[in-house]
C-alpha cells in the first residue's frame, strides 16, 4: 500500500557524488518517499568533507526559513525551527585528513550552523566502494569511468508503484550492510522506514 501524500519534505540528502546519488534514488524510489537530493551538478562533480563548510554557506542553507522555503520543509514560526525533518549528508572519508574526518563523523564540523541539530553525518570509510565490497554487494573494484553505469545497474530506479517487493529490496540492502562498522548508512535507511506507515525495517525485532 502506498504511503499517504506528505505535504512537507521530511528528509533531504546531501550526497558526495554520483554513486551516492544513485544509491539514494534507489532507496527512496523503492519506498516512494518524497526525499530531496542535494548534489553538485547532479552528482557529476563531487562534494568533499573539506568543502562542506563552504557549501553550507550558500543561500538556501543560511537560515532555517530560507532552507524551509527552498526544500518545502515544515517551519514553525513561533519556535523558529523545522518540524519532522532530518538532513542526511553522505560522504566518503578518504579525501580529508584524520582531524577533519573526526569532526565530520562527530558532527562538530557543523557546530554553529543553523541546520546543526537536523544534520545526520553518514560516513563510508574509506569510501562507498569499500563498503560495497565488504558487504558483498560488489565483487570487484570498478574503474572511475564505469562506476556510473555499474551503480545504475545494481541500484536501478523504481519507476513503478511501491509494493512489498520494492520495500523488501531496501530491506535486503540493509541486511547486507548491517554490522559493517565502516558505515552508518543504516541510520538513513531506518529513518526512511519511520516515514512508512505500518512498516518496520527489521521484522525480526
Amino acid at each position: 500500500m502506498a504511503p499517504p501524500f506528505l505535504n512537507y519534505t521530511k528528509c533531504a540528502v546531501l550526497v558526495h557524488g554520483k554513486s551516492e546519488l544513485v544509491l539514494t534514488q534507489y532507496i527512496y524510489t523503492n519506498l516512494h518517499l518524497p526525499i530531496k537530493i542535494i548534489s553538485r551538478d547532479k552528482g557529476k562533480s563531487s562534494i568533499q568533507i573539506n568543502g562542506l563548510p563552504a557549501f553550507l554557506k550558500k543561500k538556501p542553507f543560511q537560515s532555517l526559513k530560507a532552507f524551509s522555503d527552498e526544500f518545502s520543509v515544515e517551519y514553525d514560526k513561533k519556535g523558529r525551527c523545522l518540524k519532522n525533518f532530518k538532513l542526511f549528508i553522505i560522504m566518503d572519508t578518504d579525501d580529508c585528513d584524520e582531524d577533519m574526518k573526526k569532526k565530520y563523523i562527530s558532527g562538530d564540523l557543523f557546530s554553529g550552523h543553523p541546520l546543526q541539530e537536523y544534520i545526520v553525518p553518514v560516513y563510508n570509510i574509506d569510501n562507498l566502494e569499500d563498503v560495497m565490497l565488504k558487504s558483498g554487494i560488489m565483487v570487484k573494484r570498478i574503474s572511475g569511468s564505469d562506476k556510473g553505469s555499474y551503480y545504475n545497474k545494481i541500484f536501478p530506479i523504481n519507476t513503478g508503484t511501491v509494493n512489498m517487493d520494492t520495500i523488501n529490496q531496501v530491506r535486503i540492502f540493509a541486511h547486507k550492510i548491517r554490522g559493517i562498522k565502516e558505515t552508518n548508512m543504516l541510520d538513513f535507511i531506518e529513518y526512511c522506514f519511520t516515514l512508512l506507515p505500518n512498516e518496520k525495517l527489521w521484522e525480526d525485532n
